[in-house]
């Protein structure tokens, strides 16, 4: 098993290079309305490590391996700051079982597959971007130095980073109960939201690939599905696609919950 711990040093590094700064990760009076009484750490920094560790040291896929595969993830608890987790994985290709457990409890707080998958359908883009190679150099010379900077691992944290630069991911009529918010870092700072899920496709050729070299890739950012009312909350999924030459070498999905009540 592979451990892992985290604190407010963590979040400040993942911030810094995310934008992803939900109270959750930095005020213990925001944490206090989830009932909970530690910081919470960033899912998808957590994920970076867990990714890092299955694709890459375990080797969960061989360099021959042609079809894409999905990294599916489902947080059942919050990752607390503080805490020791140990990462068991079992399986193999076609497909690999892992968790990720709190050390002294072995309460499980993520639980996840890895397996062959086709990517999703992207509709109704709402934002395309192409990676230029300053905004490369801006994004590398941000990245967190404790995280490794694989190569896949790395473009699907770039990929986040998007959903928070993007300024009218909402709609005017989004959450009509509650105060009108466009963009996901205004939805995080006026509401209680909690990842739930994360799923990551990704063609294997990307595992052995040098360097962060994204350059002219185009990514597509989806309009996000709401569903779920003011009584049990919305659940929000967002979608981004990475394209070369109209070809999807990657594609995540992130599905947040914003708790109302």
């Amino acid at each position: 098993m592979t451990d892992f711990a985290y604190d407010s040093f963590h979040a400040k590094r993942w911030a810094s290079f995310s934008g992803d700064y939900n109270p959750i990760h930095f005020d213990l009076l925001a944490v206090a309305k989830l009932n909970q009484t530690v910081l919470i750490a960033h899912g998808m920094r957590v994920l970076a490590d867990v990714q890092n560790e299955l694709i890459y040291h375990v080797g969960i896929f061989s360099p021959t391996y042609s079809a894409p595969i999905k990294f599916s993830a489902k947080f059942e608890k919050p990752i607390l700051c503080g805490t020791k987790y140990s990462l068991s994985h079992n399986g193999g290709e076609p497909k690999t079982i892992f968790k990720l457990i709190d050390s002294s409890s072995g309460i499980t707080h993520i639980r996840g597959t890895i397996a062959p998958a086709n990517y999703p359908t992207i509709n109704n883009v709402i934002a395309e971007r192409i990676l230029s190679k300053e905004y490369q150099d801006e994004v590398v010379a941000l990245w967190p130095a404790d995280i490794e900077k694989n190569y896949a691992v790395f473009l699907s944290s770039v990929m986040f980073r998007e959903l928070f630069r993007t300024e009218e991911l909402f709609s005017a009529d989004f959450l009509k109960q509650c105060t009108p918010v466009h963009s996901l870092s205004a939805l995080l700072s006026q509401e209680k939201v909690l990842q739930t899920h994360y799923d990551f496709y990704c063609h294997s050729s990307l595992f052995n690939r040098d360097g962060q070299k994204i350059e002219g890739l185009c990514l597509s950012i989806e309009r996000p599905l709401i569903t779920g009312d003011a009584n049990y909350g919305w659940l929000i999924q967002v979608q981004v696609a990475a394209k070369e030459n109209e070809n999807t070498l990657m594609q995540i999905s992130a599905t947040l919950k914003v708790a109302i009540n």
